[in-house]
């Protein structure tokens, strides 16, 4: 039955590898970010070929991959909700727990809550790189620095910031961009670490920017979410091959609009873009490319989805396939967030 969603166990192994492989080679660690496929499964399979520990959205999300084995959590999001940071404190009990912070009353909030649970919180203050969507500006990271250095029950474990591609300039310069902006958090380190306070962990975050950031000294962790399935839109941006994207939409062709093919997967792929192109890489299911003025109704394709993220989310079923054999289903975790 169609649409399915699926994951070629060969590919998906290969691609943690190659990612490890990479971070090793520059003596960096490397932290699965599990956005990118929300699969205890597979943020097993990351952290047992070296992936120092997850990043995740909430600690209830964090729970559920404690008990596949992960023993090293960060949360990814500087949540400023005070209800939170209970639940983080609380999580610290069980796992080593990061929490990323961009405000002086998470700072609060987060210390009082480690202090009243009898534990220590690790904190990393998160930058605004760019996209202004959460973090401090650069220039105040060492003010937060100090009040976090001020408050009982945390300790200060670095910056981290987050590189975003945002258009097919930024994404054609990736390698680049990666670059400026992991020096622009070393440097926010550096300043920090000249007031006396310690600043251990350089984190910058991303996958297609990852080998820009990689190359820069006192970067010491790359946090990627993609790199273990790969999409359609990292495909054809050049940073992989279509062979080894590890996810797939199985689909039939219900139908033809002029040369251009409706499936029963439509529905699933609308919108599911990176942010820098659209579109889909369409092969047939042995792999062999096809071009969309060649099909016809009732054909089955296989379909690289532009972006993991919103197809794993919209279709959290997994098939997994070992050499086309299908050997198991996993369940990715999509759910309201609790906490």
């Amino acid at each position: 039955m169609t649409p399915r969603t699926t994951v070629d166990l060969a590919r998906l192994d290969a691609n943690i590898s190659r990612y490890g492989k990479l971070a090793d080679e520059a003596g960096v660690a490397l932290r699965a970010h599990v956005k990118g496929h929300r699969t205890p499964e597979i943020a097993a399979r990351q952290v047992a070929a070296g992936a120092v520990g997850v990043a995740v959205h909430s600690a209830a999300e964090a729970e559920t991959y404690l008990a596949v084995g992960v023993t090293d959590v960060a949360v990814a999001w500087p949540w400023r909700d005070p209800w939170r940071w209970t639940r983080f404190a609380q999580l610290a009990r069980h796992c080593a727990v990061t929490v990323h912070v961009d405000h002086p009353d998470a700072v609060t909030g987060l210390g009082a809550a480690a202090v009243a649970h009898g534990v220590a919180l690790d904190v990393r203050i998160e930058v605004d790189t760019g996209l202004h969507r959460v973090g401090v500006d650069p220039d105040a990271a060492g003010e937060l620095a100090t009040s976090i250095a001020e408050t009982r029950g945390l300790r200060l474990a670095g910056v981290t910031g987050y590189v975003g591609i945002t258009d097919p300039v930024t994404a054609r310069d990736r390698g680049d961009l990666g670059r400026r902006q992991a020096q622009l958090l070393v440097s926010v380190a550096q300043r920090i670490r000249a007031t006396g306070a310690p600043c251990p962990t350089v984190s910058v975050g991303g996958t297609p920017t990852l080998l820009g950031a990689l190359g820069v000294a006192g970067v010491t962790e790359v946090c990627a979410g993609a790199y273990a399935l790969l999409d359609g839109g990292l495909a054809r941006l050049g940073e992989c091959a279509p062979e080894a994207v590890a996810i797939a939409v199985t689909t039939t062709v219900t139908g033809i609009d002029g040369q251009v093919p409706r499936t029963d997967a439509d529905t699933l792929l609308a919108g599911a873009d990176q942010t820098w192109m659209s579109g889909v890489v369409m092969t047939r299911p042995d792999g062999t490319p096809v071009a969309a003025d060649s099909v016809s109704v009732g054909d089955e394709l296989r379909v690289l989805p532009g972006h993991v993220c919103p197809v794993v989310a919209r279709q959290p079923l997994l098939h997994v396939l070992d050499s086309g054999e299908p050997v198991a289903r996993w369940q990715a975790l999509v759910r309201p967030d609790r906490a």
